[in-house]
């Protein structure tokens, strides 16, 4: 569903879908949802695009990020990719990332703070 989102939206909007762009797309709805790294994305983009570069992947999500496709996000030093661009919550836990959807408590955040909440990040021992 977001691959087809994502390919739609990038038509729409004038870009050409080349393979290693297609590819990102796809790798994206696999592991979108655990919060891949850029190093884990360009890994396995490289397994068919062993010449594709650091700064093209990062282009690339960049274009899908202005899309409205993705939010970026540091953590410990290290860029992740968040596919869930709707309000919410990510539970950190070690290495694993769960999405909260919880309205409740990202208006309680939006009225505390007097602004629109996009993605808060929950360190959890």
């Amino acid at each position: 569903m977001w691959r087809e989102k994502a390919i739609e939206r990038l038509k729409e909007s004038g870009y050409k879908l080349t393979p290693q762009r297609l590819r990102l797309i796809e790798v994206l709805e696999e592991f979108g949802p655990s919060h891949p790294s850029l190093t884990e994305l360009l890994e396995e983009i490289r397994k068919e695009f062993p010449t594709m570069s650091f700064s093209t992947l990062y282009s690339n999500l960049i274009t899908l990020k202005e899309l409205g496709l993705i939010e970026l996000f540091s953590l410990e030093g290290e860029t992740r990719v968040e596919v869930n661009t709707k309000p919410h919550l990510n539970l950190i836990m070690g290495e694993k990332i769960i999405d909260v959807n919880d309205p409740e408590i990202i208006n309680a955040i939006k009225q505390k703070i007097g602004k629109n909440v996009k993605l808060v990040n929950v360190l959890v021992e």
